[in-house]
């Protein structure tokens, strides 16, 4: 079994602090882009470190970040 993340919080999480993804962007040293591939689940992985400075700057857990989905894997 796996945990997949199915969607992103991060859009809800920077409206509920009245900030945008270029503010995150530049607070974590992320490009724009890539905080935007985060944000439409276009990375195949996020590291925990990177996972763990999002959460930090939006003041959450990084459970918070995404709505995660417990998937069995194929054999």
């Amino acid at each position: 079994m796996e945990l997949i993340p199915v969607s992103c919080r991060i859009p809800q999480l920077l409206k509920r602090i009245g900030k945008n993804q270029q503010w995150l962007a530049d607070k974590t040293g992320l490009s724009k882009q890539r905080v935007s591939d985060i944000v439409h689940l276009r990375m195949n992985n996020i590291s925990i470190q990177r996972a763990a400075i999002i959460a930090y700057y939006l003041n959450c857990t990084i459970d918070d970040l995404f709505v995660w989905e417990l998937r069995q894997q194929s054999s």
